[in-house]
Formats: C-alpha cells, structure tokens, sequence
C-alpha cells in the first residue's frame, strides 16, 4: 500500500425517522400571524371610569329630583297663596249683593263700583296664578266639582238634580279641584192632585 491512499468519502449518519404520532413541522408553511391584541384598559383605570359614568348619572337623578322638588313646592305655596285669597274675594261678592240689595243715593253707587273694581282686580291676580271659576247654575250636579248645602223643592222634572242655586263658586288650580261650589240642588215634588171644589 502506498503512502498516500485516496480518500473515501463516509456519508453522514442519516437524521433519525421521527417516531410515529410525533408532529413533523411543515416546512412548505409559514406560520400564521397572530391578530393584533384588543387594548385592554389597566384594571384601576377602567375601574376609575365606570365609578366617574355611576356618579355623573348619580348627579343627574339627584339634579332632576330637586328640581321636581322645588317645582311641586312652588305649586303648594301658590296654592296656600290662592285658599287665602278666595275668602276674601267671596267677601266681596257678598258686599256686592248687599250693595244691589239696598241701593241708596249716589255715594253708595259710587261706592258699589269701586268695590267691583277691587273685586275684578283680585280676580284677575288669581287668574294670572292659573286659577279657574267654577259656576255650577244649571249644571247637573256632580259631587266631584260640587258640594250640596241645601235643597231646593222644583215642580218642574227638568230641575231635578240641577243647581239652582249658587251660595259660593267652586275654584279649580293646577288641574285640582281647589274648592267646591257650594249649591242648592232642585228636588222633584210631587204636586198634590187638584180636586174641583163643588158649591
């Protein structure tokens, strides 16, 4: 044998056959790219948040709810303001009604005038307050809107159940009854048959 032998190439040891059920990585595809992660809000921020949103909405009931506080107790003070003035205006009807009861000379019609004058002037306050006059003659009756102090007896069938009388008017204020007139109703009564008197 020669000094110089040629050489021999060895193959390298082959790459062991993965074992069956292993997973075997595809070359040919590249992997998918992963979407890009939703921003999520730190959990003190976000908590933060949702408790600023629950206190505005707080505030805003709280802002809505003294208002209709303040509006209803505005009403009642208007109210109260109004059942103390009807008297007072009843008072002047009366004085009114006396007055064309008992004319005298000319100072009393001058009289007369100056107090129908006041009169129209409070009516018309309470007018501008929302206040409406309720006239119940020759109205069927209606326990809701009238209250009966008398009874008046009627020959007439139309008059039954009607008012026929008015002793004060009924007033309504904001939609409510505020008072209730005060009537006489009519009541049929049966007329006693009329016998011819014989001489």
């Amino acid at each position: 044998m020669s000094g110089t032998e040629p050489l021999v190439s060895v193959p390298e040891a082959a790459a062991p056959e993965p074992a069956i059920g292993d997973s075997i990585p595809s070359q040919a595809q590249a992997p998918e790219a992963s979407p890009e992660p939703a921003v999520v809000l730190p959990f003190s921020e976000a908590a933060d948040r949702q408790a600023a949103l629950r206190a505005l909405r707080n505030l805003e009931a709280t802002e809505a709810r003294l208002q209709r506080s303040a509006q209803r107790e505005a009403e009642q003070a208007r109210g109260k303001l109004v059942q103390d003035l009807l008297p007072v205006l009843d008072n002047l009807d009366r004085t009114i009604r006396a007055a064309q009861a008992n004319r005298g000379g000319h100072g009393d019609t001058a009289m007369l005038e100056g107090v129908r004058l006041v009169r129209h002037q409070l009516e018309g306050v309470l007018r501008g307050y929302g206040v409406e006059r309720l006239d119940a003659i020759d109205q069927p009756f209606d326990p809701s809107l009238h209250e009966a102090i008398g009874v008046t007896p009627v020959g007439d069938p139309r008059h039954h159940g009607i008012v026929v009388q008015q002793a004060e008017p009924g007033y309504r204020f904001a939609g409510k009854l505020l008072r209730p007139a005060k009537v006489n109703v009519g009541k049929l009564v049966a007329q006693a048959p009329h016998y011819p008197v014989w001489r």
